[in-house]
């Protein structure tokens, strides 16, 4: 069929000039040149199909090779369109595929499948476990009516600076776990709000520096079981040091004067139940890597959750923290609720109890209470209030013989209703005592029995929706 339609094209080329007739015997020299021209395109044309007629000829030797029968007939793969535009490749020698030398392929396409379990998976690996990331940002800006002169905010951690903007946290959490038992969690702070863990821990001033607020190794269980050995979050109080995971942007005065932040051991929690988990703890102390002396904390935790609107959890920790080792002995009992009395309507109680003895064994204690409420106006608005006492009778807590109180109003906006991983708040809260306490250049002796600030915080999450 080839062999046909080559000999039909060169019959008609051959045969163009033919058709054309004689020329006219009135044609013009100009002509002749044109005529001749084309002639001798027509001599190169001959040639040029003489060559094809015997690349033709090598390429049905070929096809004869070609269609003896195989030991097993392969589909021939369709040959993919040419990019003119690509670098060229170098090329391997046409070869048949042998047993002892195999079909080139190529380079492998990058394609989506499954990695191998030799490869990293995500965007981090430990010996094969996914490591994930997640970031918060806090800023604010806070206006204290005192106008302290030192320029902090009497009894803010995580907000402290009275002059204007401030950086609470800029927090990375990095965690490794995969399809596996074990894994990692490690937290890094930086900001006023890591200045109260690093003080806890460690001697130096209150500022602003990088801090691993925790560091543990895990072990999940079949159970739903879970053992931690390292550095963690206290499982005492209401609270917690990320603002966003709260219903108010500041701390209250319980949780940053009268319980624990964080302690280094061992811990275990365990469901007992559908409802019920046991939580109990092995540790240094309160709020110390470095153990003061050779006794240890320990800490037990019952919590109940019967349905997704009432939960409740009472935790005991006790030890010797002192350097008088069992005559040193702190504790500290705390208890809280939360009812989601309405879809749109919610609150929460916290108590908070904590006790520690001199050398001579004589007992300081403070406790107090706290109560809370927040209402959703809408799927991106909300409005929380708080209101806290502490009695600090025998200055434990604050260093003054007092009774403290403060109350916050806390209007929250979340711009996108389907991310809540921006918020805004504004914040009005008073604290008052029943001496002066608070910082005031204007009032007699510098002090006030008050203080009262205003608070705009911005709150940025960085990783998945929740």
């Amino acid at each position: 069929m080839k062999d046909l339609m080559l000999k039909l094209l060169a019959f008609a080329l051959l045969a163009a000039p033919l058709v054309a007739g004689p020329a006219s015997e009135t044609a013009t020299a100009e002509t002749a040149d044109v005529e001749a021209e084309l002639r001798e395109e027509l001599s190169s044309l001959r040639a040029r199909l003489l060559k094809l007629e015997a690349m033709l000829d090598s390429l049905n030797e070929s096809d004869e090779v070609a269609a003896a029968p195989a030991a097993e007939p392969v589909e021939a793969a369709a040959e993919a369109p040419v990019d003119l535009a690509a670098p060229m490749l170098p090329q391997p020698p046409l070869l048949a595929a042998t047993p002892e030398q195999p079909e080139w392929n190529g380079p492998a396409a990058v394609t989506d499948a499954e990695p191998s379990q030799e490869s990293p998976v995500g965007v981090a690996s430990s010996g094969g476990q996914p490591i994930s990331f997640t970031g918060l940002l806090d800023t604010y800006y806070t206006y204290n009516t005192n106008a302290p002169e030192d320029g902090y905010n009497t009894l803010y951690y995580t907000n402290p600076n009275s002059r204007g903007f401030g950086l609470n946290q800029a927090k990375l959490e990095i965690d490794a776990s995969g399809d596996g038992p074990i894994g990692f969690r490690s937290d890094l702070w930086f900001g006023s709000g890591a200045r109260l863990f690093r003080d806890g821990l460690e001697p130096g001033p209150l500022e602003d520096v990088i801090y691993i607020q925790q560091a543990y190794g895990y072990y999940q269980f079949a159970n739903g079981a879970e053992f931690n050995v390292g550095a963690f979050g206290t499982i005492a109080g209401l609270e917690v040091a990320e603002s966003h995971l709260n219903w108010n942007y500041t701390r209250g005065i319980l949780w940053a004067w009268n319980e624990p932040f964080s302690h280094f051991g061992a811990k275990i929690s365990t469901p007992l139940n559908d409802t019920v988990t046991a939580t109990f703890m092995l540790v240094n102390g309160f709020d110390n890597a470095w153990d003061q002396n050779s006794g240890k904390s320990y800490g037990a935790q019952i919590s109940a959750a019967p349905n997704d609107r009432f939960n409740t959890t009472a935790t005991w920790i006790s030890g010797p923290e002192g350097d008088q080792g069992a005559t040193g002995l702190l504790k500290n009992f705390s208890w809280n609720m939360y009812g989601g009395l309405h879809e749109r309507f919610e609150v929460m109680v916290n108590l908070d109890y904590i006790s520690v003895a001199d050398p001579m064994g004589i007992y300081a204690t403070s406790w107090g209470m706290g109560g809370y409420a927040r209402v959703h106006l809408s799927d991106q608005v909300r409005l929380a209030y708080r209101i806290e006492f502490l009695d600090d009778s025998d200055a434990r807590s604050t260093g003054m013989v007092q009774n403290l109180r403060e109350n916050t109003l806390t209007f929250e906006v979340q711009p996108v209703k389907e991310d809540p991983r921006f918020l805004t708040r504004i914040e009005y809260r008073r604290d008052w005592s029943d001496v002066a306490f608070f910082g005031c250049p204007s009032c007699d002796g510098g002090l006030s029995m008050d203080q009262n600030t205003f608070t705009v915080g911005f709150m940025w999450v960085f990783g998945p929706k929740e």
